[in-house]
């Protein structure tokens, strides 16, 4: 059976009735496709389904690890039990096509095109909540982004190659490793939080980078350049976000804006994004490292 591309405004569009038709044959979940969200942009977009008992959920797709996305479920499904508006991951299943799906539970609220001074202080206070609740978890992972990027960014040629030298010369000549206990969301943006009608956050969602552990004040750094290249925040509300950056010295803050860019350019190509989208990235890594 063909299906249509539902997600044809995301950057990597997909169809979800023909991932919902793979996960019930495999599974006998009974899901059912009742919505789309409204998100333009981004690659995990989610699709809204039910199951056969009524419960109401969201589906998205990632390529990530298999093994990494199960650790996510049990980290997110742990710290929900400690109060934090995090979704409960119900499935998550490799697909025939090598992504992993992902049926997790659909939290209240909505989205906000652009922060505003309070939800802007919700959004800095929800991160602040992640401090420190995975010391009990070591086995979690550093963020993806302290790793080496020989295998993506190394293979764009020379300007991928002078963008590694340079990261590796902000880092003092040797790869950086960040510490820290904190739950680290790497794409915390507005467009993965959801917010009640008094501009208080009601969940966090789309950890389909996987959750990593270190420190909570790197996930505060995509707000300067805005959800999927767009700004999200305007100059005032960005204050509140450069007073908690103060807490970072001005080598670390360095070596955690070259590393940050850098990881949009992995995960441009990691997912397979057009190569003008690819190549915008790079230029603004190599504009951010210099």
């Amino acid at each position: 059976m063909s299906h249509r591309l539902e997600f044809l405004l995301s950057e990597n569009p997909w169809a979800p009735t023909a991932v919902i038709e793979e996960v019930n044959a495999r599974t006998g979940g009974g899901l059912v496709l009742t919505g789309l969200a409204d998100q333009v942009g981004g690659s995990s977009s989610a699709a809204f389904v039910a199951w056969a008992d009524g419960r109401e959920s969201a589906l998205t797709r990632t390529r990530t690890p298999l093994a990494v996305m199960r650790q996510t479920a049990s980290v997110l499904n742990d710290v929900r039990g400690q109060g934090l508006p995090v979704p409960e991951h119900q499935l998550v299943l490799e697909l025939s096509d090598g992504y992993v799906a992902v049926v997790q539970e659909r939290l209240p609220g909505r989205h906000v095109s652009e922060l505003n001074s309070t939800t802007a202080a919700a959004f800095i206070a929800m991160n602040d909540r992640f401090a420190g609740v995975l010391r009990d978890r070591p086995e979690v992972p550093r963020p993806r982004a302290f790793r080496t990027f020989e295998n993506t960014v190394g293979r764009l040629g020379e300007r991928g190659r002078r963008l590694l030298g340079r990261l590796l010369e902000i880092d003092g000549g040797r790869p950086f490793r960040m510490q820290g206990d904190d739950l680290v969301h790497t794409d915390y943006t507005p467009g993965n939080v959801l917010f009640d009608d008094a501009g208080n956050v009601s969940g966090v969602v789309d950890w389909n980078n996987g959750a990593v552990r270190g420190d909570r004040y790197y996930a505060l750094l995509g707000l300067h350049w805005g959800s999927v290249g767009r700004r999200t925040v305007g100059a005032e509300e960005l204050k509140q976000v450069e007073e908690k950056l103060a807490h970072l010295s001005p080598a670390t803050r360095r070596s955690y804006e070259a590393h940050w860019m850098v990881d949009q350019v992995h995960e441009s190509i990691l997912k397979g994004f057009p190569p003008e989208r690819i190549q915008a990235d790079v230029a603004r890594a190599e504009k951010t490292l210099g």
